[in-house]
């Protein structure tokens, strides 16, 4: 039997069980070893002073010849003093009422006590009449019924007792549960700070708790620390390299404006501003786009503004099929540059159809571009995610000559806890589906 399906998944649970089931067993040990003992004791006890109240009932109506009138007097003392009601059948034999199976411990109890008290054939039964007691004695002309409430048997203390048990485990697993949440509280800060900061956000973590959580939270925050350090002297150096490089850029624009020979200046000017363009994008994929604060943003419209704005679709036919008024907490900016980089190479290595659409659900939102061009082979849909990787026919997007294209795109996506998975199309290409979760 695999134990690991029942076993609860998060830590918190698995602690409770751990705590839960021990003291679960000490009081089911403690409340059976209670009960025997009360029944050996106590149990027996009740039933053999029942057994002798009974024997003396019968005494007493066998010294003297008593009327019917006075039979039944004798029966109202007996319920008076010993809370038994009695009845009497003449002439009737035992066999008639039989002797039910013995099966429960009062059976058992009363079977071993009215023996030792009762020098009479008798026969009793426990489950006749609801929380009463039938026990049936034949003397010399006929058979006594005695009835009594089946609580004069049990002693108050086993109920006591049980409840006493019962909320004790209540209280001390009421506590134990309290001390749990405290103690798993830190480790969900976290839990949520490690999200958020792969999300490029910055939560403020402060130790608490146990101390190795305590600890934990040290070591998380200085290895937060040391990234962001990283990052920033990464793009401080490139930030120096790029401004260093556009000076002698500058300089050579000016020179190619002062050439007479308009083909040659030409050629030069689109090689300048192409080493510009790749300046821009190393500096950006290095950057990440971490500074930008994030907004509610209408998907809809921020993906119709990339179509008919910012993506040159000569004769191509872009099918808009996003769902409206659908807002998505974002970094606008940098979305818009991962978008305008994914449909753009869609719309550059497409034959003529490209289609754009969304599909939102409670908790994430599924963003679908399609194109009907040549696609990209299944061994290499995930090499081209790396940095500057280059395939024959290369779809990497505006950015072809760098190779980053898509590599900023999932840098962007993956940093607003996103995923960008790549399929083949209905259309024939390359089908791009991006899935981001609602609340970032």
């Amino acid at each position: 039997m695999n134990t690991r399906k029942f076993f609860p998944k998060t830590f918190f649970g698995r602690s409770l069980v751990i705590i839960l089931i021990p003291v679960l067993l000490l009081q089911l040990v403690l409340i059976y070893f209670f009960y025997e003992r009360h029944w050996d004791d106590v149990g027996r006890r009740l039933a053999l002073a029942l057994g002798g109240q009974i024997s003396y009932i019968i005494k007493t109506l066998e010294e003297k010849d008593f009327s019917p009138s006075d039979i039944k007097t004798q029966f109202k003392k007996a319920e008076s003093n010993f809370l038994i009601s009695s009845s009497w059948y003449p002439e009737e034999s035992l066999k008639k009422f039989g002797q039910k199976e013995v099966t429960s411990l009062l059976d058992k109890t009363l079977k071993k006590s009215l023996a030792e008290r009762i020098n009479y054939p008798y026969s009793f039964d426990t489950k006749l009449i609801k929380n009463k007691v039938i026990i049936y004695v034949s003397v010399n002309d006929g058979v006594l019924k005695f009835s009594v409430a089946r609580k004069n048997l049990y002693s108050s203390t086993i109920e006591v007792f049980i409840l006493w048990m019962l909320f004790t485990a209540i209280f001390l697993l009421t506590l134990a549960l309290y001390f749990m949440k405290q103690q798993i509280k830190p480790l969900r800060n976290i839990i949520l700070a490690a999200e958020e900061f792969g999300k490029g956000n910055n939560y403020d973590l402060k130790p608490r708790g146990a101390y190795e959580l305590r600890q934990l939270s040290r070591v998380f925050i200085k290895m937060r620390a040391r990234i962001n350090n990283q990052i920033n002297n990464r793009t401080l150096m490139l930030a120096g390299i790029s401004h260093d490089l556009r000076t002698p850029l500058t300089r050579m624009n000016l020179q190619i404006a002062l050439l007479g020979d308009k083909n040659a200046s030409k050629n030069l000017g689109d090689d300048v501003s192409e080493m510009k363009e790749m300046i821009d994008n190393y500096l950006a994929f290095a950057r990440g786009e971490k500074e930008e604060k994030i907004k509610n943003i209408n998907i809809y419209r921020l993906i119709k503004t990339l179509c008919e704005k910012d993506v040159i679709y000569d004769s191509k036919t872009i099918k808009n099929k996003v769902t409206k008024d659908v807002y998505i907490n974002i970094k606008p900016l940098a979305m818009k540059r991962a978008l305008l980089n994914i449909i753009s190479n869609a719309i550059s290595y497409s034959k003529n159809i490209v289609e754009i659409m969304t599909i939102k659900n409670d908790n994430f939102l599924n963003i679908f571009i399609e194109d009907d061009g040549k696609g990209i082979p299944k061994n290499k849909r995930e090499e081209v995610f790396k940095a500057f990787y280059r395939i024959d026919e290369s779809r990497q997007s505006a950015s072809a000559n760098t190779g980053l294209g898509l590599t900023i795109a999932k840098d962007i996506i993956q940093g607003h806890g996103g995923r960008i998975i790549l399929n083949a199309s209905n259309l024939g290409g390359l089908k791009v589906e991006i899935i981001l979760p609602i609340k970032t």
